[in-house]
C-alpha cells in the first residue's frame, strides 16, 4: 500500500467508470434523475474523448431538450444544474460516497468533470478510523495517542491555523459567491443570499415548493424564495382563460409581503403574473371588481398603483404585467412590495431577464403547439394570450415569401389575443392566409365568402378584411401597423370580430418601435 505522502496515479478509464456507477446507484442520486442524466453525460462524453464537445449549448439540445434555437444568455438552464449538480456530488462524498477511492469534481465555471483520487478514501475499510461514539459522522478520532503540547507550541500552531483559515476564505469567497443560481432556492428573504450571475435570468413561481416546471417559452421555473412575509394559497389544477402555462397559476403568495431578489448590475425585462382564482359570481351574476385591490412598488417607487386583478382580465384569467429598463437598486437586490388597498395582495409568478435599453424584447407567436425558427433565424412561441376561437392545422403549403412553417396552423371563430406589453409603441405584424374558401378549396366560394374586422385596443385597423381580395388561396398575406400603443391595462388587445364566416390569423409579431435614444 503507498505511504499517504505518495502523490497517487490518474485514475485509469475503468476506476473512473466505476466511480460513476458508484454515484449512479447512489441513494443520494436516485431521487434526481435530471443531475444524474447530467452527470452521465457528462462523464460519457469523457470516456468516448469527446471532451471538447462539452459546451454549454451542446448540454442544454441534448440533456435538457432545448431548442436549435437555444440562447444562453436567455436561459440558466445548464448554469443552474450545473450548480445544483457541484452541490448534490459534494453531499454524496460527505456522506455515503465518503469511503470512494475516486472523486468526481466539476469546477465552478467548468463543465468539464476531473477523476481525483482521494487518499484517505482509498484505504481498506479496516484501516479508516471510526467515529466516536455519538459524534458526527464528519468528525474522525484520531488513532495515535496526543502527546502534550506545550504552551508555546500550542499559540503558535493557532496562530498558523488563523492565518491559514483567513487566506483560504479570501481566496475561495469570490468563486463561491459566483455560482450561486440564477433560479433562487426556496427560503425567506431575510436569510443571507448571493446575486444571481450576471446576465442570467429569474423565475420565480410565487407560493409555490415546485422546481423544474418549464413553460411553452423554453423557461424553467424554480420555488418560490426571496419573500419576506405573507402566506401561500394554492388553487386547483384547471385550466386559466388566456394562457397555456396554467401550472404559473397553481399558487400564489398572498397577504402582507415583499420581495428582495438579487441581482447584477444590469437592464432587465420584468414580467409579473396575476391569476385571481378565488372568486366566482353569484346568484346575481355580478362582477368582482373591488374585492382585490393593491399596490405594487418597485425599489421604493410605485410601479403599479390600484391594481385590480378581476377588473383588468376577468376572474381566473391570466393577467401579465411587462416592464422594461428594470434595475436592481443601489444595494444589488430587487425589491418588490406589494400593500393593501382592499382585500389582500396576490400574486403568482415574477420573471425577470436580461433586457435592452428603452426597448421590449420581441414578441413572435404562432397558432401552433410548438415552437419554430424561420429561415431568418428567428424564433416563434406556440400559441398564447388568446380567447375563444379554435386552432386548427392546414391540410396544404401555404407558398409566399415569408417562411411557409409560420402558415402551418390557423385560430379561427370570434377571437382575441391580449399581448402584454410596457409603455412605448410597437409594430404590429399580422401574418394571414386563406386555405378553405376560394377556387380548388374545400369550401369552394371566392371574394366575399369569408370577411372581418381586426382591432387593436378597440380602434379598427382592418375593416371588412377580404383575404381573397389580397391574394390567391394558400398565398401568405401580412398586415403590417405601426405606432400602436398598450391600453390603460398593458396590452395590446387584438379582436378578431366575423363580419361574414369565421375570422382567422396564423401569427402575430410584436416589434418595440420606442427611440433608445430616449
Amino acid at each position: 500500500m503507498p505511504s499517504l505522502n505518495e502523490v497517487p496515479l490518474a485514475p485509469d478509464i475503468e476506476a473512473q467508470r466505476a466511480a460513476l456507477e458508484a454515484i449512479l446507484r447512489s441513494r443520494t442520486f436516485s431521487k434526481n434523475p435530471r443531475l444524474t442524466a447530467l452527470l452521465e453525460y457528462l462523464c460519457s462524453r469523457c470516456f468516448q474523448g469527446e471532451a471538447d464537445s462539452i459546451k454549454e449549448y451542446n448540454i442544454a439540445t441534448d440533456v435538457f431538450g432545448r431548442p436549435p434555437d437555444f440562447d444562453q444568455s436567455q436561459d440558466a438552464i445548464v448554469r443552474v444544474e450545473m450548480h445544483r449538480l457541484r452541490k448534490k456530488l459534494t453531499e454524496f462524498y460527505a456522506l455515503e460516497g465518503e469511503r470512494e477511492p475516486i472523486e468526481i469534481v466539476i469546477h465552478s465555471g467548468r463543465y468539464l468533470p476531473e477523476f481525483a483520487v482521494r487518499q484517505n478514501a482509498a484505504l481498506p475499510p479496516e484501516t479508516l478510523p471510526e467515529p466516536p461514539q455519538g459524534s458526527p459522522v464528519w468528525i474522525k478520532q484520531d488513532p495515535i495517542p496526543r502527546r502534550p503540547v506545550r504552551p508555546g507550541l500550542f499559540w503558535l500552531i493557532a496562530a498558523l491555523l488563523a492565518a491559514a483559515l483567513i487566506t483560504t476564505f479570501a481566496v475561495r469567497w469570490p468563486s463561491r459567491t459566483a455560482e450561486k443560481p440564477a433560479v433562487p432556492p426556496p427560503g425567506n428573504a431575510d436569510l443571507p443570499v448571493a446575486a444571481a450571475p450576471a446576465g442570467d435570468a429569474v423565475h420565480i413561481l410565487c407560493g409555490s415548493s415546485k422546481s423544474g416546471l418549464r413553460d411553452r417559452q423554453g423557461n424553467t421555473w424554480g420555488p418560490d424564495a426571496f419573500y419576506s412575509g405573507g402566506s401561500v394559497i394554492s388553487f386547483p389544477d384547471q385550466p386559466v382563460y388566456r394562457t397555456r402555462d396554467s401550472f404559473l397559476f397553481r399558487a400564489a403568495r398572498t397577504g402582507d409581503f415583499s420581495y428582495k431578489i438579487p441581482l447584477r448590475p444590469g437592464v432587465y425585462e420584468m414580467r409579473l403574473y396575476f391569476a385571481d382564482r378565488s372568486y366566482s359570481p353569484g346568484v346575481a351574476l355580478e362582477g368582482g371588481e373591488n374585492t382585490r385591490v393593491f399596490d405594487v412598488t418597485l425599489n421604493g417607487e410605485v410601479l403599479i398603483h390600484e391594481l385590480d386583478i378581476i377588473a383588468e382580465a376577468g376572474p381566473n384569467t391570466a393577467d401579465v404585467r411587462v416592464f422594461k429598463d428594470i434595475r436592481p437598486a443601489s444595494d444589488g437586490y430587487l425589491h418588490l412590495a406589494f400593500s393593501k388597498v382592499q382585500g389582500a395582495p396576490l400574486i403568482n409568478g415574477i420573471d425577470l431577464v436580461p433586457g435592452t435599453p428603452h426597448r421590449l424584447r420581441p414578441i413572435r407567436i404562432v397558432t401552433q403547439d410548438r415552437t419554430i425558427v424561420d429561415r431568418s433565424g428567428l424564433t416563434w412561441h406556440p400559441d398564447d394570450f388568446f380567447l375563444s376561437g379554435r386552432g386548427i392545422a392546414r391540410s396544404t403549403t401555404v407558398t409566399g415569401q415569408e417562411d411557409p412553417q409560420i402558415y402551418e396552423c390557423e385560430r379561427y371563430g370570434n377571437f382575441s389575443y391580449a399581448i402584454p406589453v410596457s409603455d412605448g409603441r410597437y409594430r404590429v405584424a399580422l401574418h394571414f392566409a386563406e386555405s378553405y374558401w376560394g377556387s380548388n378549396t374545400p369550401g369552394g366560394g371566392g371574394p366575399g365568402t369569408r370577411v372581418f374586422d381586426v382591432y387593436c385596443n378597440a380602434v379598427a385597423l382592418l375593416r371588412n378584411f377580404d383575404m381573397l381580395k389580397e391574394a390567391p388561396p394558400r398565398t401568405q398575406i401580412v398586415k403590417t401597423f405601426h405606432n400602436l400603443q398598450p391600453n390603460a391595462q398593458g396590452k395590446l388587445l387584438l379582436s378578431f370580430v366575423p363580419v361574414k364566416n369565421y375570422a382567422n390569423l396564423s401569427a402575430i409579431e410584436v416589434v418595440d418601435e420606442s427611440d433608445t435614444r430616449e
